[in-house]
């Protein structure tokens, strides 16, 4: 049976995606395996912090990562290698 992921460690792998390159909804929601519906949600809560920007070009719509967000990143990075050194699943 398969684990269901916590609501945050996707909040931190859409932010992981974002940063990667400029993405668009079908891309992010492909690359972290998620129904739009949750997308959506997560979405709505990362724009509300300013952890990412909503931008069109045309008739696409892309997601870009802040610094808030890269910042945040960062943090939920060295906080899941120190869980990982002691042996604790982040």
């Amino acid at each position: 049976m398969r684990k269901n992921r916590y609501e945050n460690k996707i909040l931190f792998e859409l932010l992981a995606i974002i940063e990667r390159e400029e993405s668009t909804t079908t891309t992010i929601i492909r690359r972290a395996n998620i129904p739009y519906s949750k997308f959506k949600e997560i979405e709505e809560s990362l724009l509300k912090r300013e952890l990412i920007v909503k931008e069109t070009n045309g008739d696409r719509t892309f997601y870009k990562i802040t610094d808030k967000g890269r910042e945040l990143l960062r943090g939920w990075r060295r906080f899941k290698e120190l869980m990982e050194m002691y042996g604790f699943e982040p």
